[in-house]
């Protein structure tokens, strides 16, 4: 179903079982594809990953006592693109197939890859002895998640934060109105696809009521990619925020 502008629930369950059959098409030789999709055009997989890289990359401003954590890492695309002389990097991620893979393909001693989901945060940064972080990544994660969960992940997420940190989050959003998709068969992705893609708007008022009440600014913001041809899609775009404090 493709549904506009009504606040519709997705099943996490599903996109869970997505996500699992995405780690089951995982190919070396194009892996960034699991989850930046577009499985019939591998150059642009690669195209958008570099300017991806290229552009948020320096708006983090890392050095040797930057302590990385990304949430919904995938199988490690952006700690591939992390320079080792970090102080540490922590992925998290609620696929253990996808997990899995990004172990087996990174090796560097300070980089760690656990499973969890987005509102279990905090709960697995404990368990497994991490502290807190002064960069935050947040990489196309939002529109797996609920309405009624973005407060509580949201909060996770700062109370998971140094008292000086900068938060990058990249998300596809609406480009004139909110779309969620619910089971919605991709000829794409050979797959049911569930995904709520909210407007900037949507997405301030979050961040209003989360990140700006504990101190955090909007310090840039704007669209990921120019042009026609990286921006393939007629109702959603990449647009990035970059939030300190």
């Amino acid at each position: 179903m493709r549904i506009k502008e009504k606040i519709t629930d997705i099943d996490y369950g599903k996109s869970k079982q997505f996500f699992k059959n995405r780690a089951g098409k995982f190919r070396e030789d194009n892996p960034y594809s699991v989850t930046m999709y577009q499985d019939n055009n591998e150059a642009l997989v690669r195209e958008r990953n570099r300017l991806e890289i290229e552009k948020l990359l320096p708006l983090l401003s890392l050095d040797k006592n930057s302590r990385v954590l990304d949430i919904a890492c995938g199988i490690g695309r952006w700690a591939d693109a992390l320079p080792d002389a970090i102080e540490e990097y922590c992925g998290i991620d609620f696929s253990g197939e996808l997990i899995e893979i990004a172990n087996s393909r990174n090796t560097k001693e300070n980089f760690s890859f656990l499973e969890g989901a987005a509102n279990e945060t905090e709960t697995v940064l404990k368990r497994n002895g991490k502290g807190r972080y002064n960069v935050v990544l947040m990489m196309g994660i939002l529109i797996y998640i609920n309405d009624s969960d973005m407060a509580s992940i949201l909060e996770q997420v700062i109370r998971s934060c140094e008292e000086h940190a900068r938060i990058c989050i990249r998300e596809p959003i609406g480009m004139a109105e909110r779309l969620t998709l619910k089971e919605f068969f991709s000829d794409e992705l050979k797959d049911n696809y569930n995904a709520i893609y909210r407007t900037r708007e949507e997405l301030m008022d979050f961040f209003r009521e989360t990140f700006l009440k504990e101190g955090f600014c909007v310090s840039e913001e704007g669209f990921l990619f120019e042009g026609d041809e990286l921006n393939n899609r007629k109702e959603t775009i990449q647009y990035y925020y970059i939030l300190e404090r």
